[in-house]
């Protein structure tokens, strides 16, 4: 996309759907891959997640190892994200785990920053395997926009690492 980030940011309004995603024993693949092959892997991986990113209106904001970044303009658009990307990850024998959050987020050149961003990612951290998570911010705002209730398991107020307070999360079963 043309448009910087900071424009497109402002396009969005003000909340907007933070996936995290990372690939489930990327380690032990690259391992059983060698690098040459788990290089390619990747590379139809973050292909994927750039075309799913585009056709849900958002952006990937850093792909850096086997992590990806997207930024979706709202919960809705972040689920489908999320639920395609761990779906169809982009290449066979690769599985990820994601986290989805909604909130406010400022620009910084090409980086998104602010404290949603690192509540985010704690989101997907998680997951222990294949899994999606998703914060109670992003649950309660795909109910406000219409969606049919998805197959969601609660679980208890849990800390996240460095983050103040508990936090409710949500696993799609």
């Amino acid at each position: 996309m043309s448009d910087s980030l900071a424009s497109w940011l402002a396009a969005t309004g003000s909340d907007i759907g933070l996936v995290f995603s990372d690939v489930v024993d990327s380690t032990e693949l690259l391992f059983q891959r060698e690098t040459v092959a788990y290089r390619t892997l990747l590379r139809r991986h973050r292909a994927r997640a750039r075309g799913l990113a585009t056709e849900h209106l958002g952006r990937i904001v850093e792909a850096r190892g086997d992590e990806i970044f997207a930024a979706l303009p709202d919960a809705g658009g972040a689920l489908a994200y999320a639920r395609a990307l761990h779906r169809a990850p982009g290449a066979d024998g690769l599985h990820v785990r994601v986290g989805v959050h909604l909130g406010h987020v400022l620009a910084d050149g090409d980086a998104l920053v602010g404290r949603n961003v690192h509540l985010a990612a704690r989101v997907m951290q998680r997951g222990v395997g294949a899994e999606i998570w998703m914060s109670d911010a992003a649950r309660d705002a795909l109910g406000r926009d219409g969606f049919e209730d998805q197959n969601w398991i609660e679980r208890d107020l849990r800390p996240l690492k460095g983050v103040p307070g508990e936090h409710r999360l949500w696993r799609l079963a």
